[in-house]
């Protein structure tokens, strides 16, 4: 499956990888957490996730980054063999994003 990332979904990697590098002494988890989980997505293998939204095509899913606490939200299109990431967000957060 191919990987496609929303201007969104890249402005929240870039800033919460910058976060944890700079607050968390295991600077490298989140990094390594989200190759992972992002490979689940490409590969198929994310039988974790939960419905967030939607219908159909439209379904939002979310996968969860167990040790840093976040979802990665995204979207797959089986027929066309891609998906695409909408956001990364803190997963312990009152209220989900608005997708």
């Amino acid at each position: 499956m191919i990987l496609r990332y929303t201007p969104d979904a890249r402005a929240s990697i870039r800033y919460r990888q910058q976060w944890w590098r700079a607050h968390r002494d295991n600077a490298g988890l989140f990094a390594r957490e989200l190759r992972s989980v992002l490979h689940k997505i490409r590969d198929r293998t994310d039988v974790a996730r939960q419905r967030y939204s939607g219908d159909g095509d439209a379904t939002v899913w979310r996968l969860l980054m167990p040790k840093t606490r976040h979802h990665v939200y995204y979207r797959r299109y089986e027929h066309a063999g891609m998906a695409d990431v909408l956001l990364v967000a803190n997963a312990i957060a009152e209220l989900g994003p608005d997708l």
